[in-house]
């Protein structure tokens, strides 16, 4: 079937595709580090909504947001004219300094987060935004006489070294030679029965933070509620930081704004928030408590490109959009069918367990072989997911995805586990 040509409302691969390094791709990746290519041989033309053209006109449903950014979809048409419309006002750079799309972004991101939230550092990426999670609970830290940061073993927090120091393990950043001891990993509780313990911890009052991803990344595992719940107890008690690391799970992904209140009524002190912020370019925050950022005043939390007006346009036009009424009720709809359809997955000898909540989810496979076996002949059939060096398939569509894209979508994933597994 993979062979001849598919043709659907969604989807058009024709007969012959196979994955093939193109002269384009090869001219890029020979001028790039080797770590940068590892997408699939791809050449993306265009990407509207939930769909993606390449360059020879087979078009893909996109399971993955590009890389779970687009939440309102690509080039969304709200988006598009708020761009054009920043362009046009001959104001495209203005470095730090106030400008009205800035405050207007700030202003509708303040007012739709918890009200003791009343301050954020705008960044442009992920990664510069946890560096400075971790430089924020340094200092509040060195200030209270609290030595401790606590994460969790597989989580990942970005790239560069503050980010390596607090992800994944104690070694992550062992190419570096530098070692930070107070940071300190907690297993990551992947069986839903495993309580929160702060047996395993320094006594609480040495502990200045905790630093959570919402769920880890590479499968969409979430930490049982009730773990969560008494970690945010512990750590109120003894006065101890809690981030939260949003940037695959903010802005509506899990269902509300922010996916760590799928965990129940619990207050973090610090989120960090990126990839859908924008649905389209750079930008990146830190949010929090004015006291809380100005606990040293010469923190620096700032880049050239934190207040980009372009980005900050793209920015407002998104919230403005994800938050409307008419695009909670399509959520709430899509999200349903999300879920329902996924959790049948379970039923198939190829598959470990679903992780599924909201538009999120991880198929978690027995074998690696599978799972990227299952990924190659989907992208043939017609629906883009993404290649991840583990046994795991993890799915974000565009939240904009209309229900006949994501049935059809789900439809052939399903289709080709049934044919490898033999059901």
């Amino acid at each position: 079937m993979s062979g001849d040509t598919i043709k659907t409302k969604y989807r058009h691969i024709k007969a012959g595709f196979e994955f093939k390094k193109t002269p384009l791709f090869r001219w890029i990746s020979a001028r790039e580090p080797v770590s940068v290519a590892n997408t699939l041989p791809i050449t993306w033309s265009r990407a509207r909504d939930s769909s993606v053209w390449d360059d020879r006109g087979n078009r893909w449903i996109d399971m993955t947001s590009g890389i779970f950014v687009a939440n309102a979809g690509h080039a969304n048409p709200k988006i598009k004219r708020a761009i054009k419309k920043q362009l046009d006002n001959d104001l495209v750079f203005a470095y730090n300094y106030p400008t009205e799309i800035k405050k207007g972004f700030i202003k509708k991101l303040l007012a739709l987060s918890p009200k003791y939230f009343d301050a954020v550092a705008l960044l442009n990426s992920g990664s510069e935004a946890m560096d400075s999670v971790y430089k924020l609970i340094k200092l509040y830290g060195r200030k209270t006489g609290k030595k401790y940061i606590v994460s969790f073993t597989g989580n990942y927090h970005g790239r560069g070294l503050s980010n390596d120091l607090i992800s994944g393990s104690k070694t992550k950043a062992s190419w570096s030679g530098v070692h930070d001891d107070a940071v300190l990993f907690l297993d990551f509780p992947y069986d839903p029965e495993t309580p929160f313990n702060p047996k395993l911890l320094p006594p609480g009052e040495t502990i200045a933070g905790f630093i959570i991803e919402t769920f880890q990344g590479w499968g969409a595992w979430f930490y049982p509620k009730k773990f969560i719940t008494d970690l945010a107890t512990f750590a109120r008690k003894n006065g101890a930081l809690m981030c939260f690391d949003e940037m695959q799970s903010g802005f509506y992904r899990l269902g509300p704004l922010y996916g760590y209140m799928t965990y129940g009524n619990i207050a973090p002190d610090i989120l960090a928030l990126g990839k859908g912020i924008s649905s389209s370019l750079p930008l990146s925050a830190v949010l929090s408590r004015k006291e809380l950022f100005d606990i040293d005043t010469n923190a620096d939390l700032h880049g050239t490109h934190s207040g980009n007006t372009i980005a900050m346009a793209a920015g407002l036009a998104n919230l403005e959009l994800l938050s409307s009424e008419k695009e909670a009720r399509r959520r709430r709809k899509t999200s349903t069918v999300f879920e329902q359809e996924l959790k049948k997955l379970e039923r198939s000898p190829l598959i470990e367990r679903v992780n599924v909540r909201g538009l999120i989810a991880g198929i978690i496979f027995k074998s690696r072989v599978d799972s990227e076996a299952v990924v190659f002949e989907c992208v043939k059939r017609g629906v883009l997911l993404m290649l991840i060096p583990r046994n795991s398939i993890k799915l974000a569509p565009p939240l904009s995805i209309s229900e006949g894209a994501l049935r059809e979508a789900l439809a052939v994933i399903q289709e080709v586990i049934n044919e490898r597994g033999g059901s």
